[in-house]
């Protein structure tokens, strides 16, 4: 599994057995905790499965330390990025609520993916993403590497191979558990 590939464990004594990412409370301690991991697996759940109520994705693309895989987790998932370069969505203010604000916290987060691209230097902290990821990410510097709003910074390099140990899994629909939970309560997660 992913996240057993770094031998050494990160010390996570310190770390809430769970997270929502719905939860006011429990962003606030995702964005006080500085790390960029943990941004990334909230990030990731609220990509998919939420509606990002709490406005964690505007925070954080603003975060000169949020890895380029997240930041290109963000453009890609779902095709949002290449939708909102090209038009190929429909207008958030035509989409019935949940969608239409969820859709407008996305754009904005795209838009200044872009508009910060060029100086940004995209630090990594050992996230990667699944080998589907970076086929997608080759098919869009090809295609929309001409247009002058495509973060080509962003896309310039491989998505790397996954080293670091994520301090949080999701098990699904962006249930965040803390892998010392985890390890005490469902080990057979981990095998």
């Amino acid at each position: 599994m992913f996240w057993k590939k770094k031998p050494a464990a990160p010390s996570t004594s310190s770390l809430p057995e769970s997270l929502d990412p719905d939860s006011a409370d429990d962003i606030a301690w995702i964005k006080q905790s500085g790390d960029p991991l943990i941004w990334h697996s909230a990030a990731l759940g609220i990509l998919l499965f939420r509606d990002d109520s709490q406005n964690f994705l505007a925070w954080l693309v603003e975060q000169e330390r949020m890895d380029r895989t997240t930041a290109l987790a963000i453009f890609l998932a779902q095709s949002n990025g290449k939708n909102r370069l090209t038009g190929g969505v429909i207008p958030p203010e035509q989409m019935p609520e949940p969608y239409r604000s969820k859709q407008a916290r996305i754009n904005h987060a795209i838009d200044r993916l872009c508009e910060l691209d060029t100086a940004r230097t995209w630090p990594e902290h050992g996230v990667g993403l699944e080998a589907g990821w970076e086929d997608e990410r080759a098919k869009l510097l090809t295609e929309l590497g001409s247009d002058p709003r495509f973060p080509r910074n962003m896309f310039a390099r491989p998505i790397p191979r996954q080293t670091a140990r994520m301090p949080y899994l999701d098990l699904g629909e962006a249930e965040l558990y803390s892998e010392d939970y985890i390890r005490q309560t469902m080990p057979y997660l981990l095998d």
